[in-house]
């Protein structure tokens, strides 16, 4: 449902009537979902070549990456020690999802990742090391401790069995022997916990229903369960004011996420975000087409700021403005350039990509269209001060106070 109408969204108008009646079972039995999961895995436990259908490529429209989730998430909460080798599968193919990825969740290469710890088995060690130097990125995102989640004693007795061309890497890393590790036995049983209790939303029964959907990309049965969370009594904390704004985006709906987005400006406690929410909010105001909405906003950000760096930000927005209104320029163009022309002659410079935007909108605000605009606002009986400030304008593109005849 559509939380701002009461109508279907776009996805749940394409469902046939059996399609609904059926994702309402689900909803009111989330079981016949995991049991849906499940029988998928039961399908490659029976055939491992169906894994074929879940490998990654870059060139393919789909990346295959909540296909390979849901699998991960049936092993979780059915673990079986025979499943080793199709984990040891989904998380290559996450690994070179990360490489080249196109859409997802890098949470579901730390949960496939960390699904392939509970096998304990060492010899995963050099998967771990290759994803974790995919970049800088993986190197501080992955975390080490999944190296050696297999155990201490039981890494190292491994490590003195094998070659590797990445070995000393590896060494040089963890340390080179037990007794010199970098991580204990003890700092090793805590983190698998921790990330037990980070991975809880996957595990069975289901507790967050809207964040499992969410999670697992079930679009269709988050859009029907989203009015029923969006209605739920709450003081709306930063978390749930940012779950508010993820949930709306994804819905793709552009009316609720600006709805969750003024909602933010409205409920928020923390001033330092404050003219971050703003902007955003002012972002989504652009794109569907409230200019005037927007401008105001920006306007008082940086009326209110001295950090040249949120200045920047919200001249790239009115600049976008007035690029926009290319076709039609009207009030709003001209107090967007008037902000733009007034931080210019203060700071002088910005940063490439918004000096060459302001650049653009001189082409846009040429002095035909001002001058024509002038003689608009004459004919309508104009004051001075008006007429003034658009002879100002003309003046900061090197031209003449005298219109063209």
């Amino acid at each position: 449902m559509n939380p701002a109408d009461g109508s279907l969204l776009p996805e749940s108008r394409t469902v046939g009537v059996s399609g609904i009646q059926m994702l309402c079972a689900i909803i009111s039995d989330p079981l016949q979902l995991t049991e849906k999961y499940k029988n998928q895995l039961d399908l490659v436990r029976q055939n491992p070549n169906l894994l074929d259908n879940y490998r990654f490529d870059k060139d393919a429209a789909s990346s295959k990456h909540f296909e390979r989730l849901r699998l991960n998430i049936s092993i979780y909460n059915d673990f079986k020690p025979t499943d080793f080798e199709i984990a040891k599968f989904l998380f290559t193919e996450e690994s070179k999802w990360r490489k080249d990825a196109k859409d997802g969740e890098v949470d579901n290469l730390y949960f496939s990742a960390f699904i392939l710890t509970l096998f304990k088995n060492p010899e995963i060690i050099w998967l771990f090391h290759d994803t974790k130097n995919i970049d800088f990125d993986s190197g501080t995102g992955f975390d080490g401790e999944y190296l050696v989640s297999a155990g201490i004693d039981k890494t190292y007795k491994y490590l003195e069995t094998v070659d590797n061309t990445h070995k000393q890497d590896l060494l040089n890393y963890i340390g080179e022997t037990v007794d010199s590790c970098n991580y204990s036995q003890e700092e090793i049983d805590n983190w698998a916990k921790f990330k037990k209790e980070y991975f809880n939303i996957y595990s069975y029964p289901i507790t967050d229903e809207i964040y499992f959907f969410y999670s697992t990309n079930e679009k269709i049965l988050f859009l029907e369960k989203l009015p029923e969370w969006i209605k739920q009594d709450r003081e709306w904390t930063y978390e749930e004011l940012s779950l508010f704004r993820t949930y709306a985006k994804y819905s793709g709906d552009k009316v609720l996420e600006i709805k969750a987005s003024e909602l933010t400006v409205e409920k928020n406690d923390k001033g330092f975000l404050d003219d971050i929410n703003k902007k955003e909010l002012a972002i989504l105001y652009i794109e569907v087409g409230q200019q005037d909405k927007a401008l105001e906003i920006l306007k008082a950000i940086i009326k209110g700021s001295d950090n040249k760096n949120i200045i920047r930000d919200c001249l790239e927005q009115l600049c976008k403005i007035i690029i926009i209104n290319k076709d039609n320029i009207n009030e709003t163009s001209f107090s967007a350039l008037e902000v733009i022309k007034k931080q210019q002659r203060k700071y002088r410079n910005f940063s490439p990509n918004v000096d060459d935007l302001i650049k653009d909108t001189s082409l846009i605000m040429t002095d035909e269209k001002i001058t024509a605009h002038n003689i608009s606002i004459a004919n309508s009986g104009a004051d001075g001060k008006t007429m003034s400030f658009w002879n100002s304008i003309r003046q900061w593109f090197g031209q003449t106070n005298k219109p063209k005849h």
